[in-house]
């Protein structure tokens, strides 16, 4: 029996992205794009391959089983774990979000999806970030209605955030990746459609 490796480990998270967002690929391809040992990048497609998520055509190799692969996720990652704080704050989303534009922050899971697709609504605002100001600013904000979730930085998220009217997000990928690690899979059925489909 193959054991799976941890995908929550930043190497193997690096390897995994680049094939989840990539439709061929060599070892050599992603040990030079993610930063990884050519040692590592064979034992994890030795891994992938065993089970079936990655399969050699050629000289190249293709991810066969995208959805499957992102599903174990939750195995290793649970967004709950990342979380910083959360609010219930009595302010308007657009206020919110006019706020956060220009600040440190990554906008993710739903909100992301929302830039994504629109086929997904959600009330809440979920973002990475580090910057503590963020925190002392909402504290000062009465408790309402609007759900507000502070996530920590995890996985190389640099390597996955994109730009859009005016707001760092997380890339198509790595949104659906957060969406199944906060138990929120059915919110991205469309983008995984759209990805892989």
């Amino acid at each position: 029996m193959v054991k799976m490796v941890d995908l929550s480990r930043e190497q193997t998270y690096a390897i995994v992205a680049f094939i989840l967002k990539n439709n061929e690929f060599s070892q050599g391809e992603i040990a030079n794009s993610a930063g990884v040992s050519k040692a590592w990048v064979s034992k994890v497609f030795k891994r992938l391959g065993a089970k079936g998520y990655i399969k050699k055509a050629g000289g190249r190799y293709a991810c066969s089983k995208p959805v499957e692969l992102v599903s174990l996720f939750p195995l290793f990652r649970s967004m709950q774990n990342n979380l910083i704080e959360s609010f219930s704050l009595d302010l308007e989303r657009e206020k919110l979000l006019s706020f956060l534009k220009g600040k440190k922050v990554v906008l993710c899971t739903t909100t992301a999806l929302q830039f994504h697709s629109s086929y997904f609504r959600d009330p809440s605002t979920d973002f990475y970030t580090g910057d503590k100001s963020i925190l002392k600013e909402f504290k000062k904000i009465d408790n309402g209605l609007l759900r507000v979730n502070l996530y920590r930085a995890d996985l190389c998220l640099e390597a996955d955030v994109e730009k859009r009217h005016g707001f760092e997000i997380t890339d198509p990928v790595r949104t659906v990746i957060d969406l199944f690690c906060d138990n929120k899979a059915y919110a991205a059925e469309k983008l995984v459609k759209r990805l892989w489909e």
